[in-house]
């Protein structure tokens, strides 16, 4: 379980943990919604209707999700986190971005 602060994100994102999203504010909202709808890699919780706030049980749903293995949104984001998993530790991507940069910057300055 992960509040969603960007640095407990990117570590998780390294690890093989099972991730369940619990955002409080700002940029976690922001980060869990990413980090679940677009990239797939865990499950948020969902808060109650009336007062905004995570229930136990919604908690124990996403929990569940996540950790069953039955479970199909389980499965694809455990596959989606090992293929980011990967994504991420290739030690050259750093490397291979910033190069990249470097060319197009010289290709708009010299035309």
């Amino acid at each position: 379980m992960t509040h969603c602060g960007s640095g407990s994100l990117n570590e998780a994102l390294l690890n093989e943990c099972q991730l369940v999203f619990l955002p409080n504010w700002a940029d976690q909202v922001i980060n869990a919604r990413m980090m679940s709808d677009d990239l797939k890699v865990g499950v948020e919780v969902e808060k109650g209707d009336e007062d905004g706030l995570f229930t136990k049980e919604a908690v124990c749903k996403a929990v569940k999700a996540m950790m069953d293995e039955n479970s199909e949104v389980g499965k694809e984001v455990r596959s989606n986190h090992a293929k980011w998993r990967e994504f991420f530790s290739n030690k050259g991507i750093e490397s291979l971005y910033i190069d990249g940069f470097l060319q197009k910057l010289h290709e708009v300055l010299l035309g």
